[in-house]
């Protein structure tokens, strides 16, 4: 029997064999981002999974327990933006989906730009998707300044919103995501210059694999007894439920791919996608580090969630996780994991429930934002007389009229405040603010924090508000969308590399610390608006 110091002794002779194969850097850093996800849902699923993807992940890396996002509106590209440039939307300007231009009053769309009309309309006949809103670097900038065009980086999913953050400011790096419209990967550089990976796109959309799905019908993958929704929710969602969808509504009419990318198929094309990509690019084949960012679907596209997890999330992230092992052993067999980082996160941790008849569940109320612009535009009436003193409004925001204050001689920032002060006795309103203000406000409540951190002087409204907790947001469509008090919560997984395994981290990290982390990982230079701070990783 050996005895406990030599068992010491080669457990540490072990470590340092590994630390001195393993390189310097990683040769490729593998993102997969799930685009709504969070730490309760893979907590309840990952009792389902096998031992190869989520579990695999949680087991050999480090998991910060505690990563967030500042709270503020429903965007996910804001999320995104935090994510790849280490900094928050008061550095980066991607505020919102939307925001008020303030030179010329026009609404600017985050990755589209002005391409709106006088009512609001999108006028614009083709959309060209792109990151030149974005005020600040990522971590792509600092990768090819260093190493040029050597590097690859590729961004592959389902929504530009969420895949074209990773692009270097001002730079048109390879992003493609699924047209439900043709069935095919597209992107906003179809002529990138990387001939290898062009045509490994376009060799993948030749086998029109997303036409086979069509055909298929979408069933539980195993015994929907056992799944959360059926164990916990049955009273309420029925002891008969189940689910079959048809991928394909109607036969004769055009081919509608949206359900294939909403559904467990779309994850399997991404997988199969990503996987052609590795293999026909060499990517984190040689020294220079590649960077591949794959964004894949948490949200089913055919019905509306009605507890944390319902059936079809369920069965999509089950079917999820058989695709995160394949691709890990694909990079155990073409790369290795010790040269590889691999970063599991999500873009949001939320999900609405809005829809659901279950008390618990129902949100406390919603407030709408029309009506509230309305109420406080009349309230402004009564003190400074007739006008629209309500210029516009978006989630969380209010955009006053300086020039009808100008023109009535009514100081702005009286205005902004008497609007705050009105807001704040909303019911449902938990506290309103005046943007002006925001520098002199000290308060520790993380909602206010969460403010500073999401206000853009030249993009940001000139009254911000915040729900109170348990309370929704009604859009202009009727739809009604939780709000979350100051953060929000996501999972995020180091694994690879020199991670330290089976290592949980339970101190609270803004998801701005990731972009830092990977860059000091790299040996490069952090973007140039970064706040956030490295993550202590490696043991």
């Amino acid at each position: 029997m050996l005895r406990l110091p030599l068992l010491i002794t080669l457990a540490l002779a072990a470590l340092a064999a590994r630390a001195q194969m393993t390189p310097d850097k990683p040769r490729l850093v593998l993102m997969l981002v799930v685009d709504n996800l969070n730490n309760e849902q893979l907590d309840i699923v990952r009792n389902e999974c096998g031992r190869d993807g989520f579990n695999r992940l949680l087991a050999e890396g480090t998991v910060c327990r505690n990563a967030y996002y500042d709270a503020g509106g429903n965007y996910s590209g804001k999320n995104m933006a935090t994510l790849f440039t280490g900094a928050p939307a008061s550095t980066h300007g991607v505020v919102s989906e939307t925001w008020i231009d303030r030179f010329d009053n026009r609404k600017v769309h985050a990755i589209y730009g002005k391409v709106y009309d006088s009512q609001g309309r999108i006028g614009a006949d083709t959309l060209v998707a792109d990151n030149r809103l974005l005020l600040c670097s990522t971590i792509t900038n600092q990768i090819r300044k260093k190493y040029n065009s050597a590097a690859r980086v590729v961004s592959l999913g389902f929504d530009p919103d969420m895949l074209i953050w990773l692009s270097g400011m001002q730079q048109a790096e390879p992003t493609f995501w699924f047209d439900t419209r043709t069935g095919n990967f597209v992107g906003n550089n179809a002529q990138t210059p990387d001939t290898m990976l062009r045509k490994a796109i376009d060799c993948f959309n030749s086998k029109r694999i997303a036409d086979v799905y069509l055909g298929k019908q979408w069933a539980p993958r195993n015994d929907i007894s056992q799944y959360h929704e059926w164990k916990y929710f049955k009273s309420t969602t029925g002891a008969q439920r189940t689910f079959y969808y048809n991928m394909r509504q109607s036969p004769a009419a055009p081919p509608d791919y949206s359900l294939v990318a909403g559904s467990p198929y779309g994850n399997t094309l991404l997988r199969d996608l990503a996987a052609s990509v590795l293999l026909d690019t060499r990517m984190g084949r040689d020294d220079v580090p590649d960077v591949l960012m794959l964004q894949f679907n948490a949200t089913p596209s055919t019905a509306h969630k009605t507890q944390p997890l319902d059936a079809e999330t369920e069965d999509l992230l089950l079917c999820l996780d058989d695709n995160i092992a394949d691709l890990l052993r694909l990079i155990d067999h073409e790369i290795g994991m010790d040269n590889t980082l691999v970063v599991l996160c999500a873009a949001r941790g939320s999900y609405d429930l809005s829809h659901t008849p279950q008390e618990q569940w129902n949100s406390r109320g919603s407030v709408s934002l029309h009506r509230a612009s309305a109420l406080l535009n009349l309230y402004l009436m009564a003190l400074h007389g007739q006008g629209r003193w309500v210029d516009n409004y978006k989630s969380g925001e209010m955009y006053m009229n300086a020039e009808l204050a100008k023109e009535k001689g009514v100081d702005f920032a009286l205005l902004c405040s008497e609007a705050a002060d009105f807001l704040t006795q909303m019911q449902g309103i938990g506290t309103a603010i005046a943007a002006s203000t925001l520098d002199r406000t000290f308060a520790l409540s993380p909602v206010v924090n969460g403010m500073k951190r999401n206000y853009h002087r030249k993009r940001s409204g000139d009254v911000l508000f915040a729900l109170e907790p348990g309370w929704a947001e009604e859009q202009d469509d009727g739809s009604c969308i939780m709000q979350l008090w100051g953060q929000e919560f996501v999972p995020l997984v180091f694994a690879g590399w020199r991670i330290g395994r089976n290592a949980v981290l339970y101190e609270r990290h803004n998801m701005a610390d990731v972009a830092p982390t990977i860059c000091t990982f790299l040996n490069v230079q952090k973007p140039d608006g970064c706040s956030g701070s490295d993550i202590p990783l490696i043991k």
